[in-house]
């Protein structure tokens, strides 16, 4: 969407809320129209001013869009004369003069610019009358009703000049100055320019007056009859039919004559039919006519549906949607009258058919949602498939169609659908981090397992616990969230082999040749393993245990059931020894013996649970016979108390401290 349409639909939406929010009479919809009208021609003009600075080829499509804005600016215009002012047609006595305005602006302006243009050239001669188009625009000017124009033009005729350049006392002289005069008192007072100074103060009776006085001067003035070119300017001036159809070279400039010279009063109520009549006299009938032309004609037979279908034909769905909402204000079309193939009212369809047209545009959703508010059948399903399809490329869009989601209860599916969509696009995009957040902020639990068994799949084929730490290290920040079993057991699997890389550091340290505090770091690397064993123990004891990881899982259990003295507990070792049982007794037990390293693997885990078993207890039974004399020495000894915890493996697990 270009962008000066895009700030007109910015600016329209200003307008049509505030119609939607106010209570808008005759004088409210009239400004309305007017805001509307305003900013289309803002439109148009941007869009004008980029065009001249674009090569050929780039602005030919666009050119033609330009010209679909200037054709439904034309018949805005129309509609606000005719349909938006309110009160009845008739009443408006200076509507025809309006109406010939309006033909100026849209259908004359090029022919007016040709006339002016024409008119100037003739002033700057010294016998402008000699010249073969003299009187051809005099008369145009008239018939454009620019009387004062006219006059100026005309009051450089070399015998009009002469009179003040010589005696004029004569009786030629005489008739002749009378004559123009006269003439140029008709044309300063040509009814409809300006419109304030003849119908809406002296009504009807100003345009007889004048119209009696142009018969009469054309019938009654010598000079004026000895004149072939002040004779027919007269006969123009009298709205004589056939003389101005002979002058007229299109049939909107002689309905427009006709409109500034004919009486108001008589065609106040017929436009319809001067149009048609105007159009036959250049063609043989209404069948020639144009689309924009059919519209036009449809607004001045008051068939509102048929023009606005055929708006909406043109391709400009901006005219239709904000012309039907005033026009229902302005009680012009039935509010509560629904469409049979529709099941809804003229205004929400065309409001509808628009929003959907400006959301389909990059970043226009939330003028489209903004305008299915308004439309109270269909408004609420076509705000859900709006949102359901925007694209979500970024946290930020997302968080900001979930704003204009909450506390809305009929979008409670729809935030859903979108912290799903955002997580899938995420997940695409292999941030496994943020896929789980927005699923477990919609509360997406079984995709969550899905997509842990897909980190799962990732790391084996991988063989690296990369993606697992990106994936779960935020869930330390938000406690909030739910945590699904299986989502729980990638945590304490990601927080066991974290323990282990611990372990491995302290080991290193203790390889090292600084060896001043080496008893320190072997309490230290003795209760880290002890930690590590009670993680390894939560792991293959819990149901949600992957069988992908079950071999992973031995052979850590197997490394540390090879430290001496053991750093399992006797309660954790049975354990173990229920989870190999366990195995034997599982439907898929032949699948995982299928690999012969994995059986070998459990017989050297079940000789080494023997050996640790009894030094467990033999701990766990030193531990508890110490009475009375072992809480003594404890007392006595700080550094004995800081170690005690640490030997005894029953003790369950807490977050590590150095």
């Amino acid at each position: 969407m270009p962008r000066e349409l895009r700030a007109l639909v910015a600016a329209s939406f200003d307008v049509f809320a505030r119609a939607q929010t106010q209570q808008t009479g005759a004088f409210g919809v009239a400004r309305a129209s007017r805001e509307y009208r305003e900013a289309l021609k803002t439109c148009i003009f941007a869009l004008e001013d980029r065009l001249e600075t674009q090569k050929e080829a780039d602005a030919e499509e666009e050119g033609e869009f330009l010209d679909l804005l200037k054709v439904s600016l034309a018949i805005w215009h129309l509609c606000e004369l005719l349909l938006l002012r309110g009160g009845a047609r008739c009443a408006d006595r200076g509507l025809a003069y309006d109406l010939a305005l309006w033909l100026q602006e849209h259908y004359c302006s090029s022919l007016l610019e040709k006339t002016e243009s024409e008119s100037e050239r003739l002033r700057k001669q010294q016998k402008p009358e000699q010249d073969p188009a003299f009187w051809t625009t005099v008369q145009s000017l008239v018939m454009a009703g620019n009387g004062p124009s006219a006059w100026s033009l005309l009051a450089g005729h070399s015998s009009y000049k002469s009179l003040f350049a010589r005696d004029a006392g004569s009786l030629t002289g005489a008739s002749m100055k009378a004559a123009f005069q006269a003439v140029q008192r008709l044309l300063l007072t040509m009814p409809g320019r300006p419109r304030d100074m003849s119908m809406e103060q002296d009504g009807p009776a100003e345009w007889k007056n004048w119209n009696d006085a142009c018969q009469y001067l054309l019938n009654t003035d010598g000079y004026i009859k000895s004149d072939a070119g002040l004779t027919t300017l007269l006969e123009i001036m009298s709205a004589k039919e056939d003389v101005l159809k002979d002058h007229a070279s299109s049939w909107y400039e002689l309905m427009m004559a006709r409109l500034f010279l004919d009486e108001p009063k008589a065609i106040a109520h017929r436009f319809e039919f001067l149009m048609a009549n105007c159009f036959r006299a250049y063609n043989s009938n209404e069948t020639k006519m144009g689309n924009f032309d059919c519209i036009i004609l449809a607004i001045m037979q008051y068939d509102i549906q048929s023009a606005l279908q055929d708006i909406i034909a043109l391709g400009f769905s901006w005219m239709a949607a904000h012309l039907a909402d005033l026009l229902q204000k302005s009680n012009v079309i039935v509010a509560d009258e629904l469409l049979p193939d529709a099941e809804c009212i003229l205004r929400e369809r065309f409001v509808l058919e628009y929003a959907m047209e400006i959301g389909a545009s990059s970043g226009m959703w939330q003028f489209a949602v903004r305008y299915y508010e308004y439309c109270p059948i269909f408004g609420a399903i076509a705000i859900r498939s709006a949102l359901e399809r925007e694209p979500l490329p970024t946290d930020y869009k997302t968080e900001r169609l979930l704003a204009y989601c909450h506390g809305k209860k009929f979008l409670a599916q729809t935030q859903r659908h979108i912290t799903l969509q955002r997580a899938q696009e995420c997940k695409n995009k292999k941030a496994y981090a943020s896929a789980l957040q927005w699923m477990l902020r919609g509360n997406h639990l079984d995709d969550v397992d899905a997509l842990c068994d897909e980190i799962l799949e990732e790391c084996n084929e991988k063989n690296s616990l990369t993606c697992l730490h990106e994936a779960v290290q935020f869930m330390e920040g938000h406690p909030e969230f739910a945590r699904p079993q299986k989502l729980a057991w990638l945590v304490r699997y990601r927080e066991f082999h974290l323990v282990l890389d611990d372990c491995e550091s302290l080991r290193q340290r203790l390889r090292s040749d600084d060896l001043t505090n080496k008893e320190e770091l072997e309490n230290k690397l003795r209760f880290v393993s002890i930690e590590a064993a009670k993680r390894l123990d939560w792991l293959f004891s819990s149901a949600e245990a992957p069988k992908a990881l079950q071999s992973e899982v031995l052979e850590q259990a197997e490394r540390l059931l090879k430290q001496s003295p053991t750093v399992f507990g006797s309660r954790h070792l049975y354990s173990l020894m229920a989870y190999l049982q366990q195995l034997d007794r599982s439907f898929d037990s032949q699948q995982f013996y299928d690999s012969g390293s994995n059986k070998q693997l459990k017989e050297r885990i079940e000789s080494l649970i023997s050996r640790n078993l009894a030094e467990a207890m033999l701990q766990e039974a030193t531990a508890s016979g110490c009475g009375a004399a072992a809480t003594a020495s404890r007392q006595g000894n700080p550094a004995l108390i800081a170690q005690q915890p640490y030997l005894l493996p029953d003790v369950s697990f807490t977050p590590m401290e150095d």
